[in-house]
């Protein structure tokens, strides 16, 4: 089976404590490919700034909607695991929980037109944890503790009606309260055990 874990700096792995990659056994795709077992092949594509649509500043692989494709052609996949939007709720872009919702139905819609003659591989998505405005990321995510909440409601009714499996991130996984953003790597094996049973 093979499993793309399709997300940004908390799919690569991002200590909230140095700033450096969590080693692969602290990070979700990692934990996974490790409880998997090697007849399994996970994939991490995991991108600090990933959005899940093309904002300024931000463009090439930084955009979820157009670093897709490549993965999907590279190899047949069983699984696609999103985990996207966070980014999208700094205050530089002025999304609403309405229009990250609708970059997510963008990215599912880009998945099944691709796959629209063969077999489309489950989806799972997660939505946004919680995140806290402290810190360096006091100005830049105002307002995203209440839009991240918002988002979870969003992203299920959306999982419905792409008939895609959906994981609640915001009751599921607190980011660092001290940091704001990056998940401590205990919420990184909480995610892991999540998705087993899943996958």
């Amino acid at each position: 089976m093979n499993i793309l874990c399709f997300g940004d700096s908390n799919t690569f792995g991002v200590s909230p404590v140095d700033g450096k990659r969590l080693p692969a056994h602290e990070r979700w795709p990692g934990i996974l490919a490790e409880r998997l077992g090697s007849e399994h092949l996970v994939i991490e594509a995991g991108q600090p700034n990933r959005t899940l649509v093309n904002n300024p500043p931000f463009n090439g692989d930084k955009s979820g909607v157009k670093y897709l494709k490549p993965y999907l052609e590279a190899q047949p996949l069983d699984v696609v695991i999103i985990q996207l939007g966070t980014n999208d709720l700094k205050v530089r872009f002025g999304l609403s929980a309405i229009d990250i919702g609708k970059a997510l139905e963008t990215l599912l819609s880009h998945i099944k037109a691709f796959y629209h003659d063969k077999a489309q591989p489950k989806i799972i998505i997660l939505s946004p944890a919680k995140v806290y405005e402290v810190g360096k990321y006091e100005s830049i995510y105002a307002g995203a503790g209440n839009k991240a909440e918002q988002l979870s409601f969003e992203f299920k009714a959306i999982a419905d009606r792409h008939a895609c499996v959906f994981i609640d991130g915001f009751s599921l996984i607190c980011a660092c309260e001290s940091e704001g953003v990056h998940w401590p790597y205990e919420e990184h094996f909480r995610l892991a055990k999540q998705l087993l049973p899943l996958v």
